[in-house]
């Protein structure tokens, strides 16, 4: 039979570690959605037109659309780049819900070695 040690007892380990700036209720998943997020933000203030971009290819396919994608389409045809980068980069449940499904891929909205520097914070630290 084995003794426990003591020290050990009621002591809370942290799910993440605590340089990790997680907002209430995300997982690291949704951690790294969020900062890719605040990453297309950026590149859509600086260059306003890689919104019509994606509205093209949403457009593109017309009636094979998913209900988000459809959200999407809608925010794309009645916000300004001001609005969506908002959105991108916002921590609330909206937000996050929206991030989820966006338009926004590839390297025209965030360079490769950009989401693995983001994937290696999240996991290496």
């Amino acid at each position: 039979m084995s003794v426990a040690d003591p020290t050990l007892e009621n002591r809370e380990i942290p799910a993440f570690p605590p340089w990790l700036d997680l907002p209430p209720g995300y997982i690291v998943n949704d951690w790294i959605s969020w900062q890719k997020g605040i990453l297309v933000a950026k590149r859509l203030r600086e260059k306003p037109e890689l919104i019509a971009v994606a509205r093209q290819k949403l457009e593109s396919k017309a009636g094979q659309l998913s209900w988000a994608q459809t959200e999407w389409l809608d925010l794309l045809k009645t916000a300004n780049a001001e609005q969506i980068a908002q959105i991108m980069e916002s921590s609330d449940p909206e937000g996050q819900r929206l991030r989820s499904s966006g338009p926004f891929n590839g390297k025209l909205y965030v360079e490769p070695a950009e989401m693995e520097a983001i994937r290696e914070r999240a996991y290496l630290g």
